[in-house]
């Protein structure tokens, strides 16, 4: 009996970090890009693109936002674009599942950038060292060749606490305080 208890405590636990061992952001992964993601430019307007390349650690996600707001995620090789308002902004990371955020094990990277009118800017989203996520920018040679490697993806279900990105929508700035 106690260990027929303990087996279904077990099964118990086991069945709860499963549910959690994966993330509430669902991403839609297409072969080529939709047809607004390259497009003319807004005016006053940029273009960034966060690009990740690498089929190793497909299934951990890193989480992206800017100025606080959510504007994408990649997982595997993939790439997603945003417009953002000319000035700056501070595009943080969040490499790492649920799990790993309740756990405390995932990582915030950050990087500023400076966005001028018509820019288009690329972060390259680096997993290939094991379990780490590093950011850097990249120029758009070098960015196409990666894209070339991906998928887009389009983030189409997030947590019930957060808003999904709206096309064409543009990301302000921050304001100065």
């Amino acid at each position: 009996m106690l260990a027929r208890r303990a087996l279904l405590l077990a099964l118990a636990s086991l069945a709860g970090l499963l549910a959690l061992s994966c993330t509430k952001y669902e991403l839609a992964l297409h072969e080529n890009a939709p047809p607004g993601a390259f497009g003319p430019l807004p005016p006053n307007a940029a273009r960034i693109c966060v690009v990740r390349p690498y089929a190793v650690a497909s299934l951990v996600p890193a989480v992206v936002r800017d100025n606080g707001r959510l504007v994408g995620m990649t997982k595997g090789p993939s790439y997603f674009c945003y417009l953002a308002e000319p000035g700056v902004h501070k595009i943080v990371s969040r490499y790492g599942d649920d799990v790993d955020a309740e756990l405390g094990s995932d990582t915030l990277v950050d990087t500023t950038l400076t966005a001028a009118p018509g820019g288009h800017y690329f972060l390259h989203h680096d997993v290939s060292a094991i379990l780490t996520l590093s950011v850097g920018w990249v120029e758009a040679a070098r960015a196409n060749e990666m894209i070339s490697e991906c998928d887009y993806a389009e983030l189409v279900d997030v947590p019930s606490k957060e808003t999904l990105p709206v096309p064409g929508e543009i990301v302000p700035a921050s304001r100065p305080q």
